[in-house]
């Protein structure tokens, strides 16, 4: 076996849009309405996902008379139904959501319109996928499926006919069928409805295939586009596998394998990629050296621990402190650094709950949850008793912020949850939580009332915390985190999130120039311009590279906070 093997990960592997919206949708869903959800047939082809689903109280039926409650909520999958069925469900006083994938929705509205000028439909495709079924209801009772180009020949001549593909169908395949079509038909409309993300999931996936050693398919069993996927690495590898899970991979596939290649379906999470990328490094050799192997693990503990984020909360009230003039205090920096530490701590442990799908691994979270919410509470506990040192305006606003914060993934009391509903609300409940102990609280123990300075320290806060909570909200989304609209960038889309940032950019770097030009701290001033440019970078990185996994994301992130703290000590 080689001592270094070559592993690519596709580009394109993980959530395509139309799975994204699904996601996005029931998850809104389930967040706003308190009511059952239910989606008819699995929302998509993973069963991971499908299990996490369920922990948010969405479940999959077979049939809407599975049904039983009067109040809850069906929702008409991604891959779409047909019509007879959907005006069916919505005549039985159901509420109806309709999650169809937009270029699913395409297709069947070009079936439906070519039908009505008098075409028989072809849909080329798999005639018993749920997509397949839902789009022959749009033919008008003339549709025909086929698998191939070698099936249109057992079709009867037509004098019109549309052919169109499965959206995740090969598109060789469909071209194919396509030409053979021609000829049993007096006149041919071809609409290749093959969707962009298949078409460049499937030309990235050629391109590595054919010089791969070993290719791994991650993806449902009964996913239709992840096996299409299969086949056409089957064809081109040498040796390709198809599996739903890191634990399915064999020390002997890789056995003479020099070049893998990793991709994916379209309904396969980024996050579970990367849990197969970590175990095919492990079976290929991919050993770094001991004191590397140490230093990854160990960073990787600082950074799931929240230590990072205590740190960068630190590093942060030690900027707002030097911007106010106030005493550098021991005991601020370590309340702030035990807030921020608390409710992260809290916050990511019921995260990963949400997204622990098999029941065994399940049992064996319980135990990590109670000891990681124990420490979440007495840490938090540790700030309070700080706060309270620092005079009972600090504690009030300190304790009623925690206690948010810490109630936040929960159904909230006091009309909160209504908050927790709002767009954006984590993003801003986590700016004003940081503020409030890293530039108010300082602020207000130095000075006793508020001041210019401790405005704009406020001001600086507020508006780097919730750049970071958003960028946080970025990497979550393209790791294919399950995350909602409390994010501001699901709730606002990426452009409008990535002109917001620009916007905070611009005023923070504009204020900055302006005070210095009036001489007020001009050598702390300068060096806070100067570690704004890291901030442009890291928002630039963003916008124009892949996003890099969760962990490196979060160090980059993060990052932002020790170097402001850096440049301000050296003034």
């Amino acid at each position: 076996m080689p001592e270094r093997v070559q592993i690519t990960v596709a580009k394109s592997a993980g959530f395509c849009p139309g799975v994204q919206k699904a996601i996005d949708k029931v998850l809104g869903l389930a967040k706003n309405r308190h009511k059952t959800i239910y989606t008819l047939g699995p929302l998509i082809h993973n069963k991971q996902v499908i299990e996490t689903l369920k922990e948010n109280n969405i479940h999959s039926v077979d049939s809407v008379e599975e049904i039983t409650e009067k109040n809850a909520i069906l929702v008409i999958r991604a891959h779409g139904i047909p019509p007879d069925e959907e005006a069916r469900i919505r005549a039985l006083g159901l509420e109806v959501v309709d999650a169809t994938c937009p270029l699913v929705k395409h297709v069947q509205e070009n079936i439906r319109d070519h039908a009505r000028k008098g075409c028989a439909t072809i849909i080329v495709g798999d005639r018993d996928h749920a997509e397949v079924v839902g789009l022959m209801g749009y033919a008008g009772g003339r549709g025909y499926v086929v698998s191939g180009p070698e099936e249109v020949k057992d079709l009867p001549r037509f004098e019109k006919a549309n052919i169109v593909a499965q959206t995740t169908q090969e598109g060789d395949v469909f071209m194919a069928a396509a030409a053979a079509a021609r000829g049993i038909a007096g006149e041919l409309s071809v609409s290749n409805t093959i969707c962009s993300p298949t078409k460049q999931r499937q030309k990235e996936t050629i391109e590595f295939a054919k010089d791969s050693d070993l290719v791994i398919v991650v993806g449902g069993k009964n996913s239709a586009n992840t096996a299409r996927l299969f086949q056409i690495c089957s064809r081109l590898a040498r040796k390709a596998v198809h599996i739903e899970r890191e634990d399915e991979l064999k020390e002997r596939y890789f056995e003479g394998a020099m070049k893998v290649f990793i991709t994916a379906g379209a309904s396969t999470p980024t996050w579970m990629i990367e849990k197969v990328l970590e175990k095919a490094r492990k079976l290929a050799g991919r050993k770094e050296s001991a004191l590397l192997e140490r230093l990854a693990f160990g960073w990787k503990l600082i950074i799931t621990g929240s230590f990072y984020t205590a740190a960068a909360a630190m590093s942060l009230t030690y900027v707002c402190m030097k911007l106010e003039g106030a005493r550098v205090s021991e005991k601020f920096l370590m309340m702030a650094g035990l807030f921020a530490f608390s409710l992260h701590m809290a916050n990511r442990t019921v995260e990963k709950g949400a997204a622990v799908p098999d029941r065994a691994q399940k049992l064996l979270f319980v135990k990590y949850r109670t000891a990681s919410l124990a420490t979440a509470i007495l840490c938090g506990a540790a700030a309070l008793a700080l706060s309270a040192a620092l005079g009972w305006k600090i504690f009030l606003a300190a304790g009623f912020l925690w206690f948010a914060g810490m109630m936040y993934p929960y159904k909230l009391p006091l009309g909160l949850e209504k908050f927790a509903n709002f767009p954006a609300s984590k993003d801003i409940l986590t700016a004003l939580g940081w503020t409030c102990m890293c530039a108010y609280a300082p602020g207000l123990w130095n000075s006793g009332a508020l001041t210019n300075s401790t405005e704009f320290a406020v001001l600086f806060a507020f508006l780097l915390v919730f750049t970071r909570s958003v960028l946080f909200g970025v990497s979550h989304a393209h790791n294919d985190m399950i995350v909602g609209r409390e994010n501001f960038y699901k709730a606002a889309g990426s452009r409008r999130a990535y002109v917001t940032l620009s916007a905070i950019f611009i005023l923070l770097a504009a204020i900055l120039l302006m005070l210095k030009g009036l001489d007020w701290k001009a050598g702390l001033t300068a060096a806070l311009i100067t570690g704004m440019l890291y901030y442009l970078g890291l928002m630039l990185f963003f916008f124009f590279r892949k996003i890099p996994e969760r962990i490196t994301a979060e160090t980059l992130i993060d990052t932002q906070f020790l170097i402001l703290a850096l440049l301000a000590y050296t003034v």
